[in-house]
């Protein structure tokens, strides 16, 4: 799988969806996401939820 970034389709992809529903997710934590990611960890529910409870990964 190739590396994900800002420019991706994928990432585009996500970030509209997010946009339909009415989230905005924040530049830095979409990089960190990314990061994330691109190290083949997964992202957890868990995770989410705290980002969006705490705004921070």
């Amino acid at each position: 799988m190739s590396k994900i970034h800002l420019e991706c389709d994928a990432y585009k992809r996500v970030e509209k969806n997010l946009t339909l529903e009415n989230f905005k997710i924040n530049k830095e934590v979409a990089l960190q996401a990314i990061e994330i990611v691109n190290e083949g960890k997964s992202l957890t529910a868990e995770m989410i939820k705290e980002v969006v409870n705490s705004e921070k990964v």
